[in-house]
């Protein structure tokens, strides 16, 4: 009996490519791309060299019953697979692969019939490269994208594309589908909608308005304009224009850079002792008389739980000095071995805490 495998060669939440493995030798390769509960769309193509008619039959049998698993597992409503048996016309690669063959650069060399619509290739013979036309970013504006981009873990996947239309998936850094795009192309100018999974942050909405921007050809790209939607409403619309795009990131990081949080920014007040339960009021002077959050505490056991319910949220550190401003609040009232602080914003977790005495005492 034939021993057919399936090695993974690349995987995302919304995707995977896999080698299709003949009695341990390479004979096709599967592609599938899926929304979980939707769609599922795919290809498989077996090497004509590399099996015979005779034996592609049980290798097509243990795809589809693959496919079917996951249909099973996703929850998909429509499949749809192509299936093909030949060789290769050419593969397009990236510097890293090795040297086409000859029958491959045959190919190559007459590429230009079978780009027709006006797209701006170039192939570079030993690099094997693709020239898009797209102008370089400045070094220190990709730098900040990388490292926004790390920070939150997000990764775009474009499903599906045409000369007039792209449809991105967002994903978080633990595979999670956090928004869709879809997109259209009307010259210069595109224009597109953006539904989250949940009610955004204007930082989360920042970078995934980065993420999708930065996909395109700014010299060939007068404006965006974005339409952010959660559970069916408008949460925001975002509207670029080529001088915005050039500027965003620049931009970005002059927010960041214009207010650095202190002390005496906030203050915490104590507004209810229930013996085993302390209530706080936070308040930050430039919010005025209202507080951003309230803070409550367990303080039943030298092993302190509590959360900080924002109204304000901030950033990563406003909420640590806030939380520090709190320990020194705590430290008037109890003796304490740890202190667990989750943070909470729109009923959402946007961070946690951990401190031990240790550390401060």
């Amino acid at each position: 009996m034939a021993d057919i495998m399936l090695r993974p060669d690349l995987k995302t939440a919304g995707g995977e490519v896999c080698d299709i493995m003949y009695n341990g030798e390479f004979v096709g390769t599967l592609t599938l791309v899926y929304r979980e509960s939707d769609r599922l769309k795919g290809a498989i193509h077996l090497e004509q060299q590399s099996i015979t008619i005779v034996n592609k039959q049980a290798v097509y049998d243990f795809a589809q019953s693959y496919i079917q698993d996951v249909i099973d597992a996703l929850g998909i409503a429509q499949c749809e697979v192509t299936v093909s048996y030949s060789d290769y016309d050419f593969v397009i690669v990236t510097e890293h692969a090795v040297e086409p063959s000859t029958y491959q650069e045959d190919y190559i060399s007459s590429v230009d019939l079978l780009h027709d619509d006006g797209l701006d290739y170039s192939w570079l013979r030993e690099d094997i490269s693709l020239d898009d036309g797209e102008s370089e970013r400045s070094s220190e504006q990709l730098e900040m994208l990388e490292e926004r981009k790390k920070e939150q873990g997000y990764e775009l996947v474009i499903v599906n594309e045409n000369r007039s239309s792209v449809e991105y998936h967002v994903y978080d850094k633990d595979a999670e589908l956090i928004a869709e795009a879809i997109l259209h192309i009307y010259g210069s100018e595109v224009i597109g909608d953006i539904t989250w999974k949940f009610d955004p942050f204007d930082e989360e909405m920042d970078i995934v308005t980065e993420l999708i921007v930065a996909d395109f050809n700014e010299e060939q790209t007068d404006s965006f304009v974005f339409h952010m939607s959660f559970n069916g409403e408008t949460v925001d619309t975002v509207e670029l224009t080529h001088i915005d795009m050039l500027d965003l990131v620049d931009d970005i990081q002059s927010e960041d850079d214009m207010w650095i949080p202190t002390r005496d920014d906030y203050s915490i007040v104590l507004v209810r002792d229930d013996l085993d339960t302390l209530s706080y009021e936070i308040y930050q002077q430039s919010y005025g008389g209202l507080p951003i959050g309230t803070a409550t505490v367990d303080i039943s056991s030298r092993q302190l739980t509590g959360f900080i319910d924002f109204r304000e949220p901030g950033d990563s550190d406003d909420r640590e000095l806030i939380a520090t401003l709190l320990l020194d609040e705590l430290d008037k009232e109890k003796e304490y071995e740890t202190f667990n602080l989750s943070m909470l914003y729109r009923n959402k977790l946007i961070d946690e805490i951990m401190f031990e005495t240790e550390q401060f005492h």
